[in-house]
């Protein structure tokens, strides 16, 4: 629990987190939602206006129930006082921006069949630092393209 209280950006836990935590993961597994890229994402939430928010609500076809979840978001993040700032810095501590996805991994290992080692070398350089943002590097933390949505890559690659 501590892990996801982090996630979300609470400063302390409260009765209530379990099920707003739950009611998000349901959301996002419904609206097959990209996990690291959204909570990434999530940092960005702003308590001001909810039109701030829109990037967030793009990433579910159904706005309207990530509204209602929002709104339930920011009345737990202004019950504790919860400066956006300081959110932000807490949450991308915990929330990479850069994950080891399958076809990041599979164009790798094609690249090293031919002799190129380049890509392992700049996804080595890369997740070294997962949490910071790097010049030149967003292509990384891009969702994975319809070719790799369901690749799977195995130990022993």
């Amino acid at each position: 629990m501590e892990l996801m209280r982090a996630k979300f950006g609470f400063i302390e836990t409260k009765e209530e987190d379990a099920s707003l935590i739950q009611d998000l993961l349901a959301l996002m597994h419904l609206h097959h939602v990209d996990y690291t890229n959204f909570f990434r994402a999530l940092g960005l939430f702003q308590t001001g206006t909810e039109s701030l928010n829109e990037p967030l609500r793009d990433f579910f076809l159904d706005r309207e129930s990530f509204d209602q979840w929002a709104r339930r978001y920011k009345e737990r993040l202004c019950e504790e006082g919860s400066r956006d700032d300081d959110r932000l810095v807490r949450m991308n501590r915990v929330n990479p921006k850069y994950v080891l996805r399958n076809y990041l991994a599979q164009t790798a290992i094609e690249k090293a069949q031919q002799k190129d080692f380049s890509e392992i070398d700049r996804l080595l350089t890369l997740l070294q630092n997962p949490y910071s943002d790097q010049p030149g590097m967003d292509v990384y933390a891009a969702p994975p393209p319809n070719w790799g949505k369901h690749l799977s890559v195995s130990c022993s690659s």
